[in-house]
């Protein structure tokens, strides 16, 4: 196959980001102190949000101070695909804010639990931001202890049963933008992983499911 111009300049920029997203990237020794992560279903979601000790939430400015706070964000999730497709029995991304760093620590709490109660977690199928991709780019690609699964579109395009179709306009909107088919985008698939980092943060946790 040629290496095109265009092809390696895609290469080059997605080791970048895969450089700059191992650097950044925060994990259960780098909590701060006095920081918990909540765990809780809310309007038909579940919630995973950084809190203080008696769980209420850590927004980006402290109200009192007006500092920044460097810890805060939550990551939601739909057990089931809120669209009304089978998608496998995955649970589907609902919403993501979080401070820089941040995201691939909530993501893999987020991918634990949905893990545990259905059959893994799914990027948004409708949009994804350029951040939220390098982190589902990552897990496809760097992340041996999360495993992937494809799933097929709702055209039934790829195998014949319809269990396992789910919705895939983001893996073509962003997919095509990068220079791939749907089915080789890393939104196109479903992920599980086991609860390692669950494990690591039970001192840190408030669970409430």
């Amino acid at each position: 196959m040629k290496l095109t111009t265009k092809k390696l300049k895609q290469l080059i920029l997605e080791t970048m980001n895969e450089e700059l997203l191992s650097e950044v990237a925060k994990g259960p020794n780098d909590l701060p102190e006095g920081v918990y992560i909540k765990v809780f279903e809310w309007l038909s979601r579940i919630m995973v949000m950084f809190t203080d000790a008696d769980g209420s939430q850590i927004f980006p400015e402290d109200f009192e101070t007006g500092k920044e706070n460097p810890v805060w964000g939550e990551v939601s999730f739909f057990e089931s695909d809120p669209d009304g497709k089978d998608c496998d029995d995955t649970a589907v991304i609902a919403k993501t804010e979080v401070a820089d760093g941040w995201g691939p620590f909530l993501y893999d709490i987020a991918m634990e639990i949905a893990t545990m109660r259905s059959n893994g977690l799914t990027p948004d199928r409708w949009s994804v931001s350029d951040e939220a991709y390098d982190v589902w780019d990552f897990y496809q690609n760097k992340r041996p202890d999360v495993k992937k699964y494809q799933l097929d579109d709702e055209y039934n395009t790829l195998t014949p049963e319809r269990y396992d179709n789910c919705g895939q306009h983001s893996a073509r909107e962003v997919g095509g933008k990068n220079g791939l088919e749907w089915d080789e985008s890393p939104l196109s698939k479903r992920y599980t992983k086991p609860s390692t980092t669950l494990d690591q943060i039970r001192d840190r946790l408030i669970w409430e499911l």
